[in-house]
């Protein structure tokens, strides 16, 4: 067994795995970090273990049931399960054999999900069902309902020429200074439609979701140097496809927009006023936009550029 700390949504994971899933956690978390490097305020010990189950899986409930109120919470896939203590913030990993080559166990279902849920059950951290990208310097959260197109959005403008810090699930930590939001870049989940037209994507290691028209598609090293961990954001857009217009957006309605995401697993209303104060306090700092998508995804880019750096876009100047 070898244990090696990594970094993922923001949290340092202190992760022990055996050498036959050395290529699991490497697709993950990427590169360890320096274990010298200063550690943040809280971190994960996530430890992997491979069984000889030959069971096929299956895929889980959206969440388990109990996992806002249990001590442990057990994600079950059939083939593999993950474990998640919230009180000790530790995740216990059985990985068949099977399916370590199966990104959609270890990550989408097991990795991934147990990390939301600490975040979620932690009365010092919450989550955004969002992405982030960043151009020029200048940084939007992108959040919308499921179905609206943020995961195309996001990944066209990574396509163009953005920074990417994630498509689906953005952490806030209440305890770091400088209005960060953590994200996880290493891959997107997108529809069969773009993973089959984008010439970058060819090759690439790209899972099919069962029951639902996406891929988990790990990002090429041609991109790397454009995924980015956190931002900063100046911006919030709220897509919509009610219209194709960019309108103007309170801040009660954002919040009203984003409390399903931020209130998860927040029973303690002394928690959850503590976490809305703070997401009201990051917004203060942004434009906050309702953001109307067109058709023409090269169009949504160009005004995404043109709303960050606060000027019309190109094809409206005079």
């Amino acid at each position: 067994m070898q244990s090696r700390l990594y970094e993922c949504y923001g949290y340092r994971i202190s992760c022990t795995a055996p050498e036959e899933a050395d290529a699991v956690v490497t697709r993950l978390f990427g590169d360890p970090v320096p274990a010298a490097a200063d550690p943040p305020a809280t971190a994960v010990r996530l430890s992997v273990s491979v069984t000889g189950s030959d069971a096929a899986p299956v895929a889980p409930p959206y969440f388990p049931s109990g996992w806002d109120v249990l001590d442990e919470v057990v994600i079950e896939v059939g083939s593999s399960r993950a474990t998640v203590t919230p009180g000790n913030w530790t995740v216990r990993v059985e990985l068949a054999r099977s399916d370590l080559a199966n990104p959609i166990v270890w990550g989408r279902w097991l990795t991934e999900k147990a990390l939301l849920i600490l975040t979620l059950r932690s009365d010092r951290h919450y989550g955004l069902h969002a992405g982030a990208l960043t151009v020029g310097g200048r940084s939007a959260l992108v959040t919308a309902d499921s179905g609206v197109g943020k995961s195309t959005f996001t990944a066209w403008g990574l396509f163009q020429g953005a920074e990417f810090a994630g498509e689906d699930a953005i952490m806030r930590h209440l305890d770091q200074p400088g209005g960060l939001f953590w994200g996880y870049p290493r891959c997107a989940y997108l529809s069969a439609e773009l993973v089959g037209t984008r010439p970058e994507l060819a090759g690439i290691p790209a899972a099919p979701v069962p029951a639902r028209d996406k891929y988990r598609v790990e990002w090429p090293d041609a991109f790397a140097h454009r995924l980015r961990p956190a931002v900063r954001p100046s911006t919030l857009l709220v897509l919509t496809r009610e219209h194709t217009l960019t309108r103007p957006l309170g801040t009660d309605a954002a919040i009203d927009r984003c409390r399903d995401d931020f209130a998860a697993g927040k029973s303690d209303p002394e928690v959850l006023s503590r976490v809305e104060r703070d997401l009201r306090r990051q917004l203060a700092g942004m434009a906050i936009l309702e953001f109307g998508l067109s058709p023409d995804l090269d169009a949504n880019y160009r005004r995404l550029v043109s709303v960050l750096h606060d000027r019309p876009p190109q094809e409206n100047r005079q």
